[in-house]
């Protein structure tokens, strides 16, 4: 492939890319109000799903530091929207969960937003949309792996 080519491939990734991400995120934003922010949103959903989740697992799946999902955990639970349940046999081990408050906002956002999604993802065919998220996980472990590696270079 020609640099040309490759120049051309770039440009049109980093226009969808940024299209993609700030329509999508902001028609999220949408169907959540002011209830929550987005991140907040992402994180009651990763607790809602992860059994026995700790903070860790949250800073490590958002690829960000422990102070940064502290802070989004204080305000959830400032909000009532989730709890931390101290390990019976390991009391320095927290686990954290949606309480019933917690479980009927995120329900309630979350059938809001499936039916947003719903509305886009059924435009495309079967194949289309097959190979379009085929595609969009290969692009995610990718860069998974690419961050993974710029982690474990020596600073």
């Amino acid at each position: 492939m020609h640099n040309d080519e490759v120049q051309g491939l770039i440009d049109r990734y980093l226009r969808v890319s940024f299209y993609v991400t700030k329509i999508g995120e902001s028609l999220i934003k949408e169907q959540i109000c002011s209830d929550l922010t987005n991140e907040q949103y992402y994180t009651l959903r990763f607790i809602q799903q992860a059994p026995q989740c700790k903070s860790t697992d949250l800073a490590e799946a958002f690829y960000v530091n422990k102070s940064a999902i502290s802070a989004i955990i204080t305000r959830l639970t400032d909000k009532g929207l989730i709890q931390r349940k101290r390990d019976e046999n390991d009391r320095r081990v927290v686990y954290l969960t949606l309480t019933k408050e917690g479980e009927a906002l995120f329900s309630a956002k979350e059938q809001k937003i499936h039916k947003l999604v719903e509305s886009f993802i059924t435009k495309f065919n079967n194949e289309e949309i097959e190979a379009f998220i085929h595609t969009y996980e290969k692009l995610s472990r990718i860069l998974i792996e690419m961050t993974k590696d710029i982690q474990e270079e020596p600073s």
